[in-house]
């Protein structure tokens, strides 16, 4: 087998595993799981939300997300692979119906862009680098209107 051909089966296994991952908690609603994909010294880079270091912490902070969106839902909208590195861009959406972020349930809907960033090593996620859009989020629960979105502006 090439280079070309080894550095090609690599990518598409990293692909996959990003693929499995996003299946398996936000279509499945298995959060428990994430412990299989994530490295156990891996990291969640939460931007405004933080940083949460260790597989273990990183299940528990998606069981919280889930728990606050039981019925959410990410669908792939693009993804981009380059050696060790997959990019996928999503639209997530769900109805909020447990505390989410500190907020209880609104029973609303919401919808919102996230693109991440993984680093895999050894078939497991080291890195994501998660950009989520945190004042679309908060807007759709009620929890902040912000400025530009004010009635009379």
């Amino acid at each position: 087998m090439s280079t070309l051909q080894s550095q090609s089966k690599i990518e598409e296994a990293n692909k996959e595993l990003v693929r499995s991952f996003t299946r398996t908690v936000f279509v499945d609603h298995r959060p428990d799981r994430a412990v299989e994909f994530f490295d156990p010294k891996g990291k969640w880079h939460g931007g405004n939300f933080g940083t949460v270091e260790g597989a273990q912490n990183i299940a528990g902070l998606l069981t919280a997300v889930v728990g606050g969106l039981p019925d959410i839902r990410a669908t792939e909208q693009d993804i981009i692979v380059k050696d060790d590195t997959v990019v996928v861009r999503l639209v997530v959406e769900g109805t909020h119906k447990g505390n989410l972020l500190g907020f209880p349930a609104t029973n609303r809907r919401v919808r919102w862009d996230a693109i991440d960033m993984y680093k895999i090593k050894n078939g497991k996620i080291m890195d994501d680098w998660a950009s989520e859009d945190g004042v679309k989020i908060l807007a759709d629960i009620g929890a902040y209107t912000p400025p530009w979105m004010k009635s009379g502006n």
